[in-house]
């Protein structure tokens, strides 16, 4: 086992994101949605307000790759997309300790093609 030297924040749809996503929804979309949540690593943080800071400067990628998710086309996307809104759109929870229990050595994987270059430059 082996800590890893990020900590994580999953972020989960507030109703303004699920009015938004709706015209995008597939039937599995709809029985799943209760389940929508997504899980970020995120530089360190030692409390919650270091984890908030983390989160600001981070949540212009995190907020992208959550609509990209529903619609790739950037023209629909809300704007504009400041950091009160995505408090307002997903509720965040935080990990500060993540645990590798994983037998295989952690490897990193190439990002689609659909993902912004914020996207791009904010990951790991």
């Amino acid at each position: 086992m082996a800590v890893l030297n990020r900590c994580a924040v999953a972020v989960s749809p507030q109703p303004p994101m699920v009015d938004w996503s709706r015209p995008f929804w597939t039937r599995e979309d709809m029985e799943s949605l209760d389940d929508e949540k997504s899980l970020y690593l995120v530089p360190t943080y030692d409390d919650e307000a270091s984890a908030m800071s983390v989160i600001e400067t981070h949540h212009g990628a995190i907020f992208e790759a959550e609509l990209e998710l529903w619609c790739l086309d950037r023209d629909l996307w809300p704007k504009p997309r400041d950091f009160g809104m995505f408090r307002h759109w997903f509720h965040i929870n935080l990990f500060p300790l993540v645990e590798d229990l994983g037998a295989e050595i952690l490897q990193t994987y190439s990002i689609e093609p659909g993902f912004s270059d914020e996207v791009r430059q904010a990951l790991p």
